[in-house]
């Protein structure tokens, strides 16, 4: 091999390196509910890009006018086992009001479906939802 041809494959074995190490961590989290635990959990960008037809995570905050702001978060994952719960609870509906259209979600709910807790992640190693 000659100096010039080593330096080549030293390149290309490099350019290939390189390629793997700035892909980025990427995770799969499709939507999974725990009707025993009372909780849920899902990217909802994983749960666009699902094969199956019945996956769903979301949660939606309404408000009327002289009344507090009402939160309701809402799953199903591909067995079709279905979980939500709502509040009116301020900490809850601000973190609610980070969730993106590419975030992932860790909810829980009481015996009363009332919500208990709301877990938002951004980051790039989740999925972007496709059309």
């Amino acid at each position: 091999m000659t100096k010039y041809t080593a330096k080549l494959v030293g390149i290309g074995i490099t350019a290939l390196i390189g390629t793997a190490a700035w892909a980025g961590a990427k995770s799969t989290n499709t939507v999974l509910v725990n009707l025993s635990a009372m909780n849920a959990s899902g990217s909802m960008g994983d749960a666009r890009n699902s094969a199956d037809t019945r996956q769903f995570i979301g949660c939606s905050i309404t408000t009327y006018v002289g009344s507090a702001p009402t939160l309701g978060c809402f799953a199903m994952d591909s067995a079709g086992n279905y979980g939500g719960c709502s509040s009116t609870n301020a900490d809850l509906v601000a973190t609610a009001r980070s969730i993106t259209t590419d975030s992932y979600l860790v909810f829980n709910w009481d015996a009363w479906t009332s919500c208990t807790s709301l877990h938002v992640t951004n980051a790039s190693h989740g999925a972007p939802k496709q059309p």
